[in-house]
């Protein structure tokens, strides 16, 4: 990586896990420098990487898609929980965007799908939609793609790791910290969701709803990193 460059990323990363001291996400740039040691990556690991950097740029613009239709929800309390929300999890998201980009760093290991611009449609529409429900849904549905997407690599490095493939080790274990990182603070914002969604007094079509929205969710993210890693 271009010195500057290099150095220009380890500042954006610095500033966000700032502004992310809150999160459960604990990643520091000694082991963001261990990971650039791993590469080159194996071809599934290269795309599994670039589906990473795409999910997280994706994360980011759903919650930003979100702050911009706040302005349609009604009910001041409602709207003050939502934001709060947003603003949390978004500042998380963006560490980790600043994590993946400082590893997967260079555009020809970056996918070309416009996960920003589906991420954005996807948290507008969510919202101004459904509500504050339709968001809550829209990120119990993603992270729950997530936590999955994260723990089969997750899995599978071990696995190879136990075997004695991948050299430098030690940089493999940092990339493994990494995922487990991301993965970890992924599960925190998916419960905070569910948490929100429970309510005894729901009606049957509101659940029918969540079920409908989730699936959709689920299996759209699910087909966006399948293209990621080719793209």
């Amino acid at each position: 990586m271009n010195l500057r460059i290099a150095s220009r990323t380890q500042v954006h990363f610095r500033h966000c896990m700032q502004r992310a001291a809150f999160s459960t996400f604990k990643t520091t740039e000694a082991t963001l420098n261990l990971v650039r040691q791993s590469k080159p990556w194996p071809p599934w690991l290269r795309a599994e990487m670039r589906s990473n950097w795409a999910g997280e740029t994706g994360a980011v613009a759903i919650y930003r898609g979100c702050q911009a239709a706040l302005k349609h929800i009604s009910g001041d309390s409602t709207r003050d929980s939502l934001r709060l929300f947003v603003e949390e999890h978004v500042a998380s998201e963006e560490a980790h965007l600043a994590a993946m980009s400082a590893v997967v760093s260079h555009s020809s290991e970056q996918s070309w799908m416009p996960a920003e611009s589906f991420g954005f449609g996807l948290g507008y529409m969510s919202t101004a939609a459904r509500g504050a429900r339709g968001m809550y849904v829209t990120t119990q549905a993603v992270e729950s793609f997530v936590e999955e997407h994260y723990g089969d690599q997750i899995a599978r490095l071990e696995v190879e790791l136990s075997a004695g493939e991948h050299q430098p080790r030690e940089a493999y274990e940092a990339l493994l910290t990494l995922l487990r990182d991301a993965c970890a603070d992924e599960i925190h914002h998916k419960e905070d969701a569910a948490l929100r969604l429970t309510d005894p007094h729901c009606s049957f079509r509101t659940r029918l709803l969540d079920s409908a929205q989730f699936s959709a969710v689920y299996w759209g993210s699910r087909i966006g990193a399948a293209f990621a890693k080719r793209i």
